[in-house]
């Protein structure tokens, strides 16, 4: 039989004396010709490749980033906004996008091993399946009110019931009224019929009527573009020129849209004081009772759309959520029948038509999905199914600032599908998601550096109405995707309460610096809306929704967190700002109020109940973790896990506690204490979850509202 001859196989790496006689290596160090030849064995490192960590490689970019500010080296307009490969002349928002960018990492495998044992459970969230409701003695017929697993509302109402059974304070501490749908501003209107003739008596003068449009215009600035400034203001001035009531006829939207511009700007623009119905309720009412109630708008499409959307931004602001998602959801529908979430022809409509479509469709997606996440609810339109543009070849600084919103609108929601799930899920897996979150943030993190750095000089003095509001709505996602951390903890707590024992260990496993950023995304957020050069918005929801969350997570986080000084100057922030907006006869802000001071008196209660209980203080130390206790690294007594550990921590950018954040504001770049929390500091703290082993699992087996066996965790 004859044996076949194979030729060996070259070694991929030799050594310097193999390579120079040519002679096959073994590859070993050393190798085993150089042990026979008794030579020092010796490998080129001219082809290495050298790996870095990312957090190195964004260290040596900010070195060249502070050179090249400190040499005064000036970018073009063009190189300062092109945000690496993202920004396209043909991009759209889709939801795989975003899932391309927050759940496939390139440094996936840092995360928790999927396979690894584990044994420690913390507990997560509110969130429940079955779908968690509530009594209603208020209502005739339907008694329950179901809480949507997302709803800022939904939050407060189950932390309220849950805090009060949990410390058994159902007959001493008064809850105060859930304030439903319409509850705050009832509010009701008569349908007009077909035949009927319009109303136009009691209408401003056409100057006044001017102002009042300009009004709305700065309210809603760049970012909701619910009209046609040049065709609105054209048909404005024929309608006082003409017979008022042929003209609020043809076309009819128009009219309706009209007079809904006149209640938002009687809203923006007047101070009531112990009134029963909302500002512009007159205008706002007239215009419901012409509005059409069929859906064949005809060539009245896009009016329609925008009359639809102006009466939806109304009906959020004075609290008739429902009511606003209907009629948003309505909008959504008609722009699908018309086109408006795909790419329209430009040359058969003309650039001035497609960028009206384009402009309208983006200002509805963006308040379809805050109104829809306010109660918890599906999108109206997947973003796979949308394919119109986003960003154009020719933007400037406020079509720029349109585009972030809309993508920061997306992020948001995104967040929330992701996150709040109501299956048990691995911690590893949370912080995993929660990472990559992050990681994408940090890109707009970058833009909106871009922008500040080169439009405003690094100064928040000179910033416009919808840059504040994007930096806002940014620090809002920050919050919203941390806030489980603190839920966990809060609810591991609660379940403590009254036992000798509390396995507190578990709290080792969650990561100090993302506990960390969320609080200070939420200082930052106070900071901005009390900042005196700034516009606070006191009829609009927005700033009122931006003040509660961030004052509820900071409520959240110092009592479970303790600083060590007992400083209340958030909460002081926040009821200057809510009564800022009571001042404006905003009753919103008041019920808002209200609900606040309940929460924090719960959680004082809470705190003296730890204290009394002698609960080990958990605190937020420089070392990375979130400690329970001084020098002691309890974590390696949990069943024998590996404890979880963080890299050290970093100084000048970094997350630290609130009593650490202001020893520390003289050291920090300008520009991060405009923004708040620099694109650095979030690709630091991504590093950081990067090098961590979490062994654990987020669970919960009991439910907030009546301490029944449902399993609804949340990540």
């Amino acid at each position: 039989m004859q044996v076949q001859s194979h030729k060996p196989r070259r070694t991929a790496i030799a050594c310097i004396a193999c390579r120079q006689s040519k002679v096959k290596c073994s590859g070993d160090e050393p190798c085993a010709n150089c042990i026979r030849r008794s030579l020092t064995c010796q490998f080129s490192e001219a082809n290495s490749k050298v790996l870095v960590s990312e957090r190195y490689l964004r260290d040596l970019q900010k070195q060249a980033y502070n050179w090249q500010r400190a040499s005064g080296v000036k970018r073009s307009w063009d190189s300062a906004f092109k945000i690496g490969d993202e920004v396209d002349e043909e991009s759209t928002v889709h939801d795989d996008q975003v899932a391309a960018e927050v759940v496939d990492p390139q440094s996936r495998g840092s995360s928790a091993s999927q396979g690894s044992e584990f044994t420690c459970n913390i507990w997560t969230s509110p969130f429940t399946l079955p779908s968690t409701v509530i009594k209603d003695p208020h209502k005739e017929q339907r008694n329950w009110i179901w809480l949507a697993p997302t709803s800022a509302w939904s939050l407060t109402a189950r932390l309220m019931v849950m805090m009060t059974e949990k410390l058994d304070l159902s007959s001493t501490h008064n809850i105060p009224k859930f304030y439903l749908d319409g509850d705050i501003y009832p509010l009701a209107w008569d349908r007009a019929t077909a035949s009927e003739p319009f109303d136009t008596s009691g209408l401003p003068s056409v100057d006044y009527a001017l102002y009042l449009f300009n009004i709305v215009k700065f309210h809603l600035g760049q970012m909701y573009r619910f009209f046609d400034e040049d065709t609105f203001v054209s048909q404005m001035h024929e309608f006082y020129a003409s017979d008022a009531a042929e003209k609020a006829s043809k076309p009819r939207f128009w009219f309706v849209q009209f007079l809904l511009v006149l209640a938002l700007g009687n809203a923006f623009v007047s101070r009531p004081r112990n009134q029963s119905s909302p500002p512009g309720a007159k205008f706002f009412a007239r215009a419901m009772s012409i509005m059409p109630n069929h859906t064949s708008t005809g060539k009245d499409s896009l009016l329609a759309i925008e009359a639809l959307a102006l009466a939806g931004l109304y009906l959020y602001a004075i609290d008739h959520r429902e009511a606003a998602h209907v009629q948003v959801g309505h909008a959504v529908r008609i722009a699908h029948m018309e086109g408006l979430h795909t790419q329209l022809p430009e040359q058969e409509l003309g650039t001035a038509t497609v960028t009206r479509c384009r402009n309208l469709w983006w200002s509805l997606y963006t308040m379809d999905r805050h109104v829809s996440s306010s109660l918890g609810l599906p999108m109206t339109t997947k973003d796979s199914d949308i394919s119109t543009l986003i960003n154009t070849p020719s933007m400037g600084f406020h079509d720029i600032t349109f585009s972030l919103q809309v993508r920061l609108s997306q992020m948001l929601s995104f967040i929330l599908s992701t996150i709040y799930k109501t299956e048990k899920t691995q911690l590893g897996r949370f912080l995993e998601i929660t990472r990559n979150i992050l990681h994408a943030m940090a890109k707009h993190a970058e833009e909106i550096e871009k922008m500040m750095q080169i439009s405003f000089q690094s100064s928040m003095d000179n910033v416009p109405q919808e840059m504040r509001h994007l930096i806002l709505l940014y620090h809002q996602c920050v919050i919203v995707a941390t806030r489980p951390l603190l839920l966990s903890v809060l609810k591991e707590r609660l379940e403590k309460l009254g036992r000798a024992e509390e396995d507190w260990q578990k709290f080792l496993a969650l990561p100090k610096s993302l506990i960390s950023i969320g609080i200070k995304s939420a200082e930052k957020t106070l900071q901005i809306l009390s900042d005196e050069n700034g516009h606070l918005e006191t009829f609009l929801p927005f700033d009122l929704e931006f003040t509660y969350a961030a004052a509820l997570h900071l409520t959240m986080a110092n009592t479970l967190y303790p600083p060590g000084t007992n400083d209340d100057t958030y909460s002081k922030s926040a009821h200057s700002i809510l009564d800022e907006m009571i001042m404006c006869g905003n009753k919103v802000a008041e019920v808002r109020k209200d609900e606040l001071r309940c929460i924090e008196g719960l959680f004082q209660e809470f705190a003296k109940r730890v204290q009394q209980e002698g609960l080990q203080v958990l605190t937020l130390s420089g070392r990375g973790l979130a400690e329970a206790g001084p020098d002691e690294n309890p974590s390696q007594e949990c069943r024998g896990q590996t404890p979880a550990t963080e890299p050290p921590t970093f100084t000048e950018s970094s997350a630290q506690s609130p009593s650490i954040n202001q020893s520390l504001t003289a050291s920090v770049d300008p520009l991060d204490n405009v923004i708040g929390i620099s694109s650095y500091e979030f690709l630091s703290i991504v590093d950081q979850i990067g090098g961590s082993e979490m062994p654990y699992v987020l669970n919960a087996g009991l439910d907030w509202m009546d301490g029944g066996a449902i399993a609804y965790p949340f990540c």
